[in-house]
């Protein structure tokens, strides 16, 4: 049946379904899932190992490769990529993005590090896995408190936390900037040697005395009584009033009298956060899948508002990254975009098809959009950038269909034909035609969808929004428009002569084309040519910035530098930052890259050098001034920095906009190798700064054990190197627990030893099983040695990676094709060493992923246009 003729006969029934379509439309907008970037996995995990005291090299050869080796047997796995630092080792492994459920992955990961936990050296800690790499925290919360402590601190984040978790619809809340507490006990070398007390004798009083064990129990009558003896240290002062007795001594001595007792916190610290140049705490907030980030925002925010209320005097919260603010904006650009596209497109078509033939062309614009809104949930998509993007693609699109169809129906009325059989006649011509033109629109999309990359993922609504909406618009153009024309058209009759100016003009100018045919062919050709010619002109980029108030600043310290010094550089930056007027706020994270707050990003690991900034602007338009100054008040006043200025990006992580990775065995070699390379980039224009991932040469104190020596004096290179560890950094003797919190005990050395190298030899070596010690210098030499700082492998493979920052209005693919001739010619030259490779990141690496992705859509649009035209046949009375 006529769908046409069947709106007109049930008008009742049909008006009923079109105010049902466009409820449904207008409740699903104010209830749908909304979010500033669509969703799509990260495939990626991080396995993280300590491995305290080992050097890289040896990080690298004893942890790092172990995991590899049995991670790479999954058979998904897209590449591995690792670091192995001074006592850590980093493993990211990125798996195939045609991997859509990643739960039996996740779980496969885990056994294989499982499996090769074995294979590791006793000294190293078991391996953490983290699978919500991905996980984004769209709102950042910094909690200061100006005279407070980070334990006082940490007490009311804790508390807020808890809050949080009890709204609905948050994820997750994790703390940042905590500082692990510890209870030290500093000794001096000459007090302990004349007291007849070494190091490890006392960790084992401390330990026998704090110690918590089962002690039986006795039934007495029908009872069960349990014993426990005391003695476990409820306060410091218990520890500094512990008495020690000594083989030997009259007379027992206090603890205090022999050490200095006192309570802080881990020394070098952990990860550091600040905000406006203040210690923090950062609270990073998630949200719980399918929620709108709207809603989940103003419920973080009155949630906050109430806490607020009861903070101590001096404490407060102050928001970082808030997400719902920039998804609100995006909205309403849409709801802007979307009106001013429809009163256009109801102008052009008023002012070339007149009033009535306007209005019922225009009136399927918000019908259609309303239609899609309604389904868009069916298919799991809610309003995020590239949804809202493809409504606005579509909507030049979807009024096509209704323009057609009304002009067709005016023209056979206008001709005197009957109302019903005009309309019937219009829709029965028409349907095929349309839906073919719709189709081969949707089709030519159809390859994102199918494209095994992020990219497909990441546009994936787009597909399914142009569908939706095309779809829609040809089903109201087959029913809605056809039934307004039957009763709103009333059109004069009249006789097309084909007589009027533009009618003429027009068969001039085709009677001119078909008599000079060839030489109109070869003009077209030409045209058709010097825009291909043209096209390499077009700048080209993976996703275009995002256009949000802020800016990200990755600030490195040479490499082998404290994170304490690293902090102390951070706060002159933020004192320049902050005089800045285009600075609105500053949130930091020190010695790590912190959480994913925007799910593009991509995150630098654990690195005390590391400094990340993330610099809220007051309007959008200062941010590039703000980032021109701090490029250049970074480039003077801070000479030794490696920094890397970043506007946000739109779509999947990309890091560096140039990256060229050279792999090979030899550390040395792949050094020369990166030298020449960025040389070569440091010359070409657009290039801003010139870097590379392995960084520089670090110091290492190097403790060479005469061992004949050492076994003389009844002592073990274990015993020099806990001798050495208590001395310099700390050893852990025991555990204080204060209510909930488990606090470490530390023995070392007083401060004015610890940091003091030139008197190494001078320290005296204990032996763990006996009552001995001799100094350092008696048994071993010390010498200052090089050694790489941060050991990077992709694929088990050693590899650099040489990055590139470009100033604006220079692209990644152009500088390539600048620099790529002259490496090519660099590798095939005599000099070039043997099994060394070079390959290219960034940019150009997405772009040549989501290549076959577009190749099939070439060869998609050319096989819907072939199909397009077979299928369609030219209505009657067409001239």
């Amino acid at each position: 049946m006529n769908l046409a003729r069947w709106c007109i006969e049930n008008n009742r029934t049909s008006i009923a379904l079109f105010l049902l379509i466009a409820f449904a439309g207008v409740s699903t907008f104010f209830s749908i899932p909304k979010s500033e970037d669509p969703d799509f996995t990260i495939r990626v995990a991080v396995i993280s190992t300590v491995f305290p005291g080992a050097s890289p090299q040896r990080v690298e050869e004893l942890v790092t490769d172990k995991l590899e080796e049995k991670i790479r047997e999954i058979d998904v796995i897209k590449n591995v990529k690792s670091q192995s630092m001074t006592g850590l080792s980093i493993i990211e492994v990125e798996f195939q993005d045609s991997q859509k459920d990643m739960t039996p992955i996740w779980q496969r990961l885990r056994n294989k590090v499982l499996d090769a936990k074995k294979n590791l050296p006793p000294e190293a800690y078991e391996p953490v896995v983290n699978d919500e790499f991905g996980d984004v925290y769209g709102i950042m919360v910094a909690l200061t408190g100006d005279g407070f402590s980070y334990r006082e601190l940490k007490d009311v984040a804790d508390y807020t936390r808890d809050e949080l978790l009890s709204i609905p619809s948050v994820g997750k809340v994790e703390r940042w900037g905590l500082q692990d507490e510890r209870v030290f006990i500093d000794f001096s070398n000459s007090r302990m040697a004349s007291a007849g007390i070494t190091p490890f004798a006392l960790a084992q009083m401390l330990n026998q005395q704090n110690m918590i064990r089962p002690s039986g129990s006795a039934k007495v009558g029908p009872e069960r009584i349990y014993i426990e003896p005391t003695g476990e240290f409820k306060s410091v002062d218990d520890i500094k009033d512990m008495s020690l007795r000594v083989e030997g001594m009259k007379s027992s001595l206090k603890l205090s009298d022999v050490t200095n007792i006192t309570r802080g916190f881990a020394d070098p610290p952990g990860v550091m956060t600040r905000y406006d140049g203040e210690p923090c705490i950062m609270l990073a907030i998630s949200m719980a899948d399918g929620n709108n980030i709207m809603e989940v925002g103003k419920l973080v925010s009155a949630k906050l508002k109430k806490l607020s209320k009861n903070l101590y005097h001096g404490m407060e919260y102050n928001v970082v990254v808030y997400q719902p603010d920039y998804v609100d904006t995006a909205v309403t650009d849409f709801m802007i975009n979307l009106l001013e596209s429809f009163v256009f497109v109801v102008i052009v078509i008023l002012a070339f098809a007149g009033f009535r033939t306007g209005l019922i062309a225009g009136s399927l614009v918000p019908m259609a959009m309303l239609g899609c809104l309604s389904l868009m949930p069916v298919f799991g998509v809610g309003l995020q950038r590239i949804s809202i993007a493809s409504l606005i693609i579509a909507l030049g699109i979807l009024v096509d269909n209704g323009v057609v169809v009304s002009e067709a129906i005016l023209v056979r009325l206008a001709a005197g034909e009957e109302r019903l059989k005009a309309v019937v006649g219009a829709v029965s011509e028409l349907w095929m035609p349309l839906l073919a033109a719709s189709l081969t629109t949707v089709f030519a999309f159809l390859p994102i969808p199918m494209a095994d990359n992020a990219t497909g993922e990441y546009c994936f609504s787009l597909f399914i929004v142009v569908s939706l909406t095309l779809l829609c618009s040809w089903g109201l153009s087959m029913s809605m428009v056809p039934m307004l024309c039957y009763y709103v058209l009333k059109p004069k009759k009249m006789i097309q002569t084909f007589s009027s100016r533009m009618y003429r003009t027009y068969r001039s100018m085709l009677l001119f084309c078909l008599k000079h045919r060839t030489s109109f062919l070869a003009v077209v050709i030409v045209c058709c040519m010097a825009a291909f010619w043209g096209f390499q002109f077009v700048p080209k980029m993976f996703f275009p910035p995002n256009e949000r108030a802020q800016f990200t600043i990755d600030f490195w310290q040479p490499f082998g530098t404290d994170i304490t010094s690293t902090a102390d550089e951070v706060t002159k930056l933020e004192k320049i930052l902050l005089s800045d007027k285009g600075v609105e706020s500053i949130g930091t994270f020190i010695g790590h890259g912190g959480p994913r707050w925007y799910l593009p990003l991509n995150l630098e690991q654990r690195n005390d050098n590391l400094a990340t900034f993330i610099v809220n602007t007051k309007s959008v338009e200062a941010t590039d001034a703000v980032i021109e100054r701090t490029r250049e008040e970074i480039k003077s006043k801070f000479p030794d920095a490696d920094f890397s200025l970043k506007k946000l990006m739109n779509g999947p992580p990309v890091g560096a906009p140039v990256q060229i990775r050279i792999s090979g065995p030899d550390q040395k070699t792949l050094y020369t190798l990166r030298d020449k390379i960025s040389a070569l980039l440091d010359k070409t224009p657009g290039v801003a700064r010139v870097w590379d991932d392995w960084g520089q040469w670090t110091k290492k104190m190097e403790v060479n054990v005469d061992q004949e020596k050492a076994r003389q004096a009844g002592l073990t290179s274990s015993d020099v190197a806990l001798s050495l560890q208590s001395s310099m950094s700390g050893y852990k003797a025991s555990i204080y627990r204060d209510g909930d919190t488990n606090i470490p005990i530390m023995l070392r050395s007083e401060g004015d030893f610890r940091n003091r190298l030139d008197k190494l030899e001078s320290l005296n070596v204990y032996s763990y099983q006996e009552q001995k010690n001799v100094p350092l210098s008696q048994i071993a030499s010390s010498e200052l040695v090089w050694q790489p700082s941060d050991i990077r492998r992709r694929d088990q493979t050693r590899t650099m990676t040489v990055k590139a920052d470009l100033f604006d209005g220079y692209f990644a693919i152009k500088t390539l094709a600048t620099v790529r001739p002259e490496i090519d010619k660099m590798m095939q030259s005599p000099d070039w060493p043997v099994g060394y490779s070079v390959a290219y990141g960034g940019e150009f690496e997405k772009s040549q992923e989501s290549q076959e992705a577009i190749n099939a859509t070439c060869r998609s649009q050319w096989a819907c246009w072939c199909w397009f035209l077979s299928s369609s046949s030219t209505p009657s009375g067409v001239r």
